[in-house]
């Protein structure tokens, strides 16, 4: 920028202060995370203020003329109500002009000019690879999985910029570089995202083999209790236990900016720990220790480590954040290699794997009666299996709710029991008050705990709110982009909100990373019936059944999809199928009904959705969204049942 060229003002909002030339939104001098796009919407409308901003000029300034859509417009302006708290029913700030645009209502005051340094300004402005970095991950793990994002720029890559990095941009944390033993030196580029590796386990001895993958459990729990930085969970990486893969290239596939990998060597009662942080842009080693202490407890390691780790990358930790930093869910090693257990297993989504880790929570439970923790894994392992029909919703889902409580009894502030508290009173209690006062306070405890946006995008589809539905989608999809079952739940949401060419091009590509998983083959195969692709969409369901070992939920919605593709014979013989199963173990009626429902017949549709009802099938609460019920609408009985679910 030259001498002459003049430089944007300073405004002042509310408690707000807006820096433009520094890109930088701060509210009582703390630094408020914004997306670019968001950003830039943020300046045109404070420049605008008191005037309406029509929806074109704000599509054609601030993306620069690239093809969007009016939704990815408003989850932008969705992002910046959350950054400035804006209340829903009361906005202070952004006033919507129905079909016209927006107003930015809140008085301003100009306070001056901003510093034209031009080197200040330099190095304030964002680079490309720093505002998509998901993206690249994304292409670097599956290079067809990229398309998603980048193709035509069009609409997933706006929304991911508008949208999906609110999680990433949550702080920005300079990551030191030093050789090791040496005091740390500030890096000039942040470090916003982190995965933290299995530890490699040398001389493993019987019941070593979970020691690395529970020391990069504890702290990716700790590190992401913070809130300071973004770090894939713990079911993100557990795949690389064992896996033949440079730190470099673990980065690339997951999308971030830093890797940590770490060895143990265990001998007798003493322990080696050497630990590494890579930056993945240049496979540069920005930090590395070797820690020789007695193995007389694994915590005392676990603490050690923590400690380094958050002292190099320089975590600034409030007294709140330094509690949750340091506090243990259980004193128990055993116990916690049994929860450490139950969680691989649990991630499988396999029947198989969902009972196997219920019974090594319930084992770290008998071990330590006080570990929350584990009491979050029964919940979330019973509230699974009857989500999966693999035990009836009444039976599984109660016991899921009292496991919940028993944990939320004893940390109130445990995000994870709060996100489960809501997926209960989501998909069973069809409250959806009380499922969005628990995910939000799950997400205000941990801004980026994938599973929890991702079952609260899903109660957003069911209620209809499909903008702030797709973009709890996408944040799910950023903070672990390559989990089956995220992307699977994506792809869902997007086509309950009609957007079923995103939601084809998500789940294709997530069966490229393993086309062994049925779920996604499912929700593609629903994905295809929406554009009346039959056979595409009857090949995926035929998939879906056969990978599942024949589950009932996916064969239901094959019968629909032969029933409405003209192929009524194929329908009826599923239909005795799971019709002849109901009195040996538990058929979910939905699944009946839909078959019904193709078949247009239905009296017997609405027969088998009143025994959904009354036997909780969780899929009633999406009995509004569901495309495939969508002829039942118009019938005079489907109003008062969809009352009764009132979600």
């Amino acid at each position: 920028m030259g001498m002459g060229t003049p430089v944007k003002p300073l405004y002042e909002f509310g408690p707000f202060q807006l820096d433009p030339p520094e890109r930088l939104l701060l509210c009582d001098g703390q630094t408020i995370p914004m997306p670019p796009r968001a950003f830039d919407l943020l300046v045109l409308l404070v420049e605008r203020r008191g005037h309406l901003v029509e929806k074109e000029e704000l599509l054609r300034t601030v993306w620069h003329g690239s093809f969007v859509e009016e939704g990815n417009l408003s989850v932008a302006v969705s992002v910046l109500r959350k950054a400035l708290n804006d209340d829903r029913g009361q906005h202070k700030y952004i006033e919507t002009v129905s079909k016209r645009g927006y107003r930015f209502v809140a008085d301003v005051r100009q306070v001056g000019e901003a510093d034209p340094d031009p080197a200040r300004l330099q190095s304030a402005e964002p680079s490309s690879t720093a505002e998509l970095p998901v993206q690249e991950g994304l292409t670097a793990a599956a290079p067809g999985l990229g398309k998603v994002v980048r193709k035509g720029l069009g609409r997933w890559r706006i929304l991911a910029a508008a949208t999906g990095l609110l999680a990433v941009l949550v702080a920005a944390i300079v990551v030191p570089r030093r050789r090791v033993g040496a005091n740390p030196v500030p890096d000039q580029q942040a470090i916003q995202s982190l995965a933290v590796l299995p530890f490699q386990t040398l001389g493993a001895k019987p019941g070593d083999e979970y020691l690395g993958l529970g020391m990069a459990d504890a702290l990716i729990t700790r590190l992401g209790n913070t809130g300071k930085i973004i770090v894939r969970p713990t079911s993100a990486i557990q795949r690389y236990a064992g896996a033949d893969l440079s730190p470099q290239a673990v980065g690339q596939q997951q999308g971030v900016d830093a890797v940590l990998d770490g060895r143990i060597q265990r001998q007798d009662d003493r322990v080696r720990l050497t630990v590494q942080l890579i930056r993945v842009r240049d496979g540069e080693q920005l930090w590395g220790e070797t820690f020789d202490k007695e193995f007389t407890n694994i915590f005392a390691l676990e603490d050690a480590l923590s400690e380094r780790v958050a002292q190099s990358i320089r975590l600034q930790l409030t007294g709140e954040e330094t509690r949750r930093f340091t506090k243990r869910s259980t004193e128990k090693p055993d116990a916690y290699e049994a929860y450490v257990k139950g969680r691989y297993f649990w991630n499988k989504r396999t029947d198989k794997g969902m009972k196997k880790g219920l019974e090594y929570f319930r084992q770290a439970i008998t071990l330590d009666p006080t570990f929350a923790d584990a009491y979050v894994g029964v919940a979330d392992s019973y509230a699974t299996l009857g989500l999966y029909a693999v035990i009836p919703p009444r039976d599984a889902f109660p016991a899921a709710k009292e496991a919940a409580k028993r944990a939320l009894a004893m940390d109130d502030g445990l995000a994870e029991a709060r996100a489960s508290m809501g997926f209960i009173n989501f998909y069973y209690d069809w409250n959806g008050t009380d499922a969005t006062n628990e995910f939000r306070r799950a997400l205000a405890d941990n801004p980026n705990y994938a599973m929890a946006h991702s079952w609260y995008g899903e109660s957003l589809a069911a209620m209809g709110r499909y903008p702030e539905a797709i973009a709890e989608a996408q944040l799910a999809l950023q903070d672990d982009p390559l989990s089956l079952i995220i992307g699977s739940n994506a792809g869902w949401t997007l086509s309950l909100a009609g957007q079923t060419d995103r939601a084809i091009e998500i789940l294709k590509k997530a069966i490229e990373i393993d086309p062994t998983f049925p779920r996604t083959h499912f929700r593609l195969g629903r994905a295809y019936e929406q554009k009346k692709q039959y056979d595409l969409a009857i090949s995926e369901l035929e998939q879906a059944v056969n990978l599942s070992g024949g589950d009932a939920c996916y064969k239901g919605s094959l019968g629909h999809a032969y029933a409405v593709s003209g192929k009524p014979e194929q329908a009826r013989r599923v239909l005795q199928d799971l019709e002849g199963r109901t009195g040996q173990a538990y058929v979910p009626s939905y699944a009946i009904a839909l078959v019904y429902a193709g078949l247009a017949e239905n009296n017997r549709a609405f027969v088998w959705l009143d025994k959904a009802y009354e036997d909780r099938s969780t899929s009633m609460v999406f009995l509004r969204s569901d495309p495939e019920l969508s002829g039942l609408h118009s019938d005079p009985r489907f109003e008062p049942l969809a009352r009764r679910i009132s979600f």
